[in-house]
């Protein structure tokens, strides 16, 4: 029987298992898997690849290993620990996906239920017909549709309400083929489908359906009143040292594709329960059939570039899980990442060993990846698993270097830019609205330009001052801002374009 080991293993244990781990083929047990994970885990910190890094390894229907290293908030000086909560991103698919799961499980719905029965009020784009397409291809990222509208509001602005969605849909661009491609709306949509059944919504539904009965008393669907306990988000100065931000999250961009944050006990117990055919501490928590029927592959993967991610195959996509393979054992994995957060949880359900990971570092996303396979290497009695993980982590580290030589190198081209604008600032100031993603506004505070955006706001700066051109920075990344003025007569901005999608000024 593997033994039960948390949190801190002894560092004598550590020095003895490092150097011949794996050397002969052994297969070692818990004690000698978590001492390996613990040392790499300290050298993550210790090398400066991220501000904070938790992980939790379950074998055998038990949490063997769990702990966070670091700083979960550098610049307030504030350690990770048991109860930080950390944001997983894309990982909240498999929360979703399995609370639609159950409901299939019940009868209430199948996967290959028309998205039309499911949402009558929705409205679709011209030339989509939702009878043709299933709960399933949603599930599976195969319906063929790219929606900015709804995902731009659920994961980033916020900027229109929850309830209005289903009209929004229409603004959805057809791609023209059947491919699986990757996106947040097919879990944007399944939300709708729990809304649409479940009075309560479909926040409270997993609540009470998912993670009250999984014994997740720590996993949050928003982030109001739990700010301080969350990993936030972090960047390096061009000095090196870690600066945090505000998390960007808020309770209405929270959502059922990307949208919950938990602790490592919580998600240890997730990889758990799925690992373990719906049993937790001995008792059964889900229906056996319900768990296999969210890992049953619902669409192969289409795409050469996304059937290999890291050391790891993915063959397809199930209701909320990547299906694939490590060294040939079939794995159930799911990851997510979110500005400079990332997240990894994934299992080897015959061998009964999974793994989660989560970071909160601009360059550490692939040590997640790194310390899972190193678990799974160790549990196999691979030869050499700690020093291939360490020859790994080194070159995570070297991106410390180019990384903080970027942020100097911006900092003097955004410097460089900062030139007087060939209109009057507040000529740029006004509101501008793009019917289905809200409206951005400018205000002047001081010398500055400010902008706001659903629950997004920030500074805006001169990015082309020749070409009115101002430049914002949003969670996915910097947006480059044009300005479109009258031909004649001068006068302020008549609309701005973002991301390539105009917006009129609101008079």
């Amino acid at each position: 029987m593997r033994g039960l080991v948390f949190a801190v293993v002894g560092s004598a244990l550590v020095t003895s298992v490092n150097p011949g781990i794996g050397a002969q083929g052994a297969r070692p047990g818990p004690e000698q898997i978590a001492a390996a994970v613990d040392s790499f885990a300290k050298r993550v910190i210790s090398e400066r690849v991220a501000p904070a890094f938790g992980v939790a390894i379950v074998m055998d229907g038990r949490t063997v290993f769990a702990r966070s290293y670091g700083m979960s908030d550098a610049t307030n000086n504030l350690a990770a620990g048991d109860r930080t909560l950390w944001y997983i991103a894309s990982t909240s698919k498999s929360l979703t996906g399995f609370g639609v799961t159950l409901l299939a499980h019940q009868g209430v719905l199948s996967f290959d239920t028309p998205i039309a029965t499911l949402l009558p009020g929705a409205q679709w784009p011209s030339g989509v017909d939702p009878k043709a397409l299933t709960l399933a291809r949603f599930l599976s990222h195969t319906h063929s549709l790219n929606d900015d509208a709804v995902v731009m509001s659920a994961a980033f602005t916020g900027a229109v309400p929850e309830s209005q969605w289903p009209s929004i849909i229409r603004y959805a661009s057809r791609r023209g083929d059947a491919d699986l491609v990757y996106s947040n709306f097919g879990y944007n949509v399944a939300a709708m489908v729990i809304d649409a059944i479940r009075p309560e919504g479909w926040k409270r539904y997993l609540d009470s359906a998912v993670y009250k009965p999984a014994g997740m008393h720590e996993t949050y669907a928003r982030t109001s009143s739990l700010e301080r306990r969350i990993a936030t988000t972090h960047a390096m100065d061009r000095n090196g040292a870690w600066v945090s931000s505000p998390f960007a999250k808020r309770d209405v961009t929270m959502n059922s594709a990307g949208g919950h944050v938990a602790t490592l006990h919580d998600l240890a117990r997730w990889v758990t329960v799925h690992m373990d055919g719906g049993m937790l501490d001995g008792k059964r928590v889900f229906p056996a059939e319900a768990i296999a029927l969210s890992h049953r592959m619902l669409a192969p993967q289409t795409r050469e570039q996304a059937k290999r991610f890291g050391p790891f195959d993915r063959e397809g996509w199930s209701a909320g899980w990547d299906v694939g393979s490590y060294q040939g054992e079939p794995m159930v994995s799911r990851f997510g990442g979110y500005t400079s957060t990332r997240s990894h949880i994934s299992f080897l359900p015959r061998r009964r060993i999974g793994v989660v990971a989560q970071t909160n570092g601009p360059f550490a996303s692939s040590a997640t990846d790194i310390v899972a396979a190193l678990a799974y290497d160790l549990e196999a009695g691979r030869a050499g698993a700690f020093a291939i993980a360490e020859r790994a982590l080194v070159d995570v580290a070297r991106r410390r270097t180019q990384y903080v030589a970027s942020v100097a190198q911006s900092d003097s081209v955004r410097a460089s830019r900062q030139k007087p604008l060939n209109k009057p600032v507040q000529d740029f100031a006004g509101s501008y609205q793009r019917e289905g993603y809200g409206t951005m506004s400018f205000e002047l505070r001081g010398n500055v330009l400010w902008y706001t955006w659903g629950v997004l706001s920030g500074p805006a700066e001169v990015y082309d001052a020749g070409d009115n051109v101002l430049r914002i920075e949003t969670p996915a990344g910097g947006t480059t801002i044009p300005f479109k003025f009258p031909l004649f007569g001068g006068g302020p901005a008549s609309e701005i374009e973002v991301q390539g999608l105009s917006y009129k000024r609101v008079r």
